[in-house]
């Protein structure tokens, strides 16, 4: 169970990108939407690596429309990224994670935005398997290969899911995150969901105690291993599956369907949760598993913005500006689904949104009486 980085050449230009941008941005009214503004100065994004792709083109289109301020963008694990901006040592947080229970009591000082729908993948590289080929996992399965219960792909217990699917007796290599990862934190959420077994003896966590397999330090370190490693399964977002065209399996979800991942299905258990009148104003919930629809992809999370009330007040209207740009300019097709995220359904958030920019961050330059 050894931790492994990316292979050299591989993926390094998506690790850390740093980038100018400008933000002056002119906000619609209503709500927690004040007047036109600007602000000017360096903002440092960093964490999760699912969310990076989005953050990347997001980051692009405002360095070609507005020159001037200075945003960095790294991709370092969401588990960084929390802890990172509960310290003060970047000015946003990047997490696939939602604010547990238990983050929340270790870091009170964070507030947590949900800006993009993802979701976690499971891929893989069979010998002889043809690419196209859909294999369909639920969590059982998946858990005994993730515990070294299952060790090769003819297993009966992978054929019974798979009966029309003439798999070869290949050693299963398994891949998994080393680092503290939001992606493991939804992938483990599933497992630990679904199979008593992986319940009762690893749980959901962003660094679980992996029984098995070999551990490296980013997604684009996981998809280099699974895609130069024959026989062996990992997991990544959407957008990585999309960038790399990735073979990817099909979940069962609630309802006993298997569905693959894609924007649609991603989109129907987002919008299949916010539909829920139970469902938490701070989005602090797992949307894993717990979702009825027959097309709902049962893998499928919020990716989130961490940001420090602490913030001084200059910083906080900078942050504001690139939030709602993100939440609004930023939901559109052409950066969200063409990255591999789906968008936000804008008009059923904004009540919600407006709870949380406004009476979580009091005083700040979230307040929609701030003058920008």
């Amino acid at each position: 169970m050894g931790s492994n980085s990316c292979p050299e050449g591989f993926g390094s230009g998506r690790r850390i990108m740093i980038v100018t941008l400008a933000l002056f941005f002119a906000l619609v009214s209503g709500g927690f939407w004040p007047g036109s503004g600007f602000a000017a100065g360096n903002v440092t994004i960093s964490g999760s690596t699912m969310l990076f792709p989005l953050e990347q083109v997001w980051a692009l289109a405002y360095m070609k429309s507005h020159p001037g301020t200075h945003i960095s963008v790294a991709s370092t694990g969401s588990g960084f990224g929390i802890s990172n901006a509960a310290n003060g040592n970047i000015t946003v947080g990047a997490s696939d994670a939602y604010l547990t229970k238990e983050f929340r009591q270790r870091y009170p000082n964070l507030v947590s935005i949900p800006i993009a729908f993802d979701d976690a993948q499971v891929i893989y590289n069979i010998p002889g398997l043809d690419k196209k080929t859909v294999l369909k996992f639920d969590g059982k399965v998946l858990a005994r290969i993730y515990l070294g219960k299952i060790r090769f792909w003819d297993d009966r217990q992978i054929r019974s899911l798979n009966p029309d699917v003439r798999l070869p007796h290949t050693r299963i290599r398994v891949v998994h995150r080393a680092d503290a990862s939001g992606t493991s934190f939804v992938f483990t959420d599933y497992l630990n969901q679904t199979s008593p077994e992986w319940f009762n003896q690893v749980g959901r966590d962003m660094s679980p105690a992996w029984p098995t397999g070999s551990g490296y330090n980013g997604s684009d370190a996981v998809v280099a291993a699974v895609m130069s490693s024959p026989g062996s399964i990992g997991y990544v977002g959407l957008g990585w599956v999309m960038e790399y065209h990735l073979t990817t399996g099909a979940l069962k979800n609630l309802d006993g369907h298997y569905v693959v991942g894609t924007v649609e299905n991603i989109r129907a258990a987002g919008h299949a949760a916010l539909n829920d009148p139970s469902f938490p104003d701070d989005f602090n919930r797992s949307i894993v598993w717990n979702i009825h629809g027959k097309n709902v992809y049962p893998d499928a999370n919020f990716e989130f913005w961490m940001v420090n009330t602490n913030l001084d007040a200059e910083t906080m209207k900078t942050v504001r500006n690139l939030v709602m740009w993100a939440l609004t300019k930023g939901q559109a097709s052409r950066y969200t689904v063409k990255s591999g995220f789906a968008p936000l359904p804008f008009r059923p958030l904004k009540p919600r949104l407006d709870k949380i920019i406004n009476r979580l961050l009091p005083g700040n330059g979230f307040n929609e009486r701030s003058p920008g």
